[in-house]
């Protein structure tokens, strides 16, 4: 029988799953894991300690520098996804796994991966799955297999 984990994630959101085959030979999912980052949910005033106007910038703006921070949430965000990644199948035995994660995040995450963990990976889908109920997940990941 061959162990599988299956991982959804999102900038939100991340769930891990094992594959389970009943002796009949179905295929369900058990999750292990689920982390819903509340931190992403917060608005940028909500993050940072520097009310506005306090930086009256010198070109008037007066909301202060630009630092580029949900860019950067963003950035921190994807190196904590891939972390979480990295532990689970440290963590889990399992001979393969895949991987849903957004078009816009997904290489970001598997870039960050190392190599052992990109050649188990064996299914790598571009599609946000942290809305579909847990029992409809597998199949959108047999269509590809």
């Amino acid at each position: 029988m061959s162990t599988k984990l299956i991982i959804i994630t999102d900038l939100q959101r991340f769930k891990l799953f094992s594959s389970k085959v009943d002796p009949v030979g179905r295929e369900s999912l058990d999750l292990l894991q689920s982390i819903d980052s509340l931190e992403t949910h917060q608005r940028i005033r909500e993050k940072v300690s520097d009310r506005q106007g306090n930086f009256h910038g010198i070109r008037g703006s007066g909301s202060g520098e630009d630092h580029n921070i949900s860019l950067e949430e963003e950035r921190r965000r994807i190196k904590e996804i891939a972390q979480e990644i990295s532990d689970a199948l440290e963590e889990h035995e399992h001979e393969e796994w895949y991987l849903a994660a957004p078009k816009a995040i997904n290489n970001q995450i598997v870039e960050l991966l190392s190599s052992s963990a990109k050649n188990s990976m064996a299914i790598n889908l571009h599609s946000d799955l942290t809305k579909i109920p847990d029992d409809q997940l597998l199949k959108h990941f047999n269509k590809e297999a």
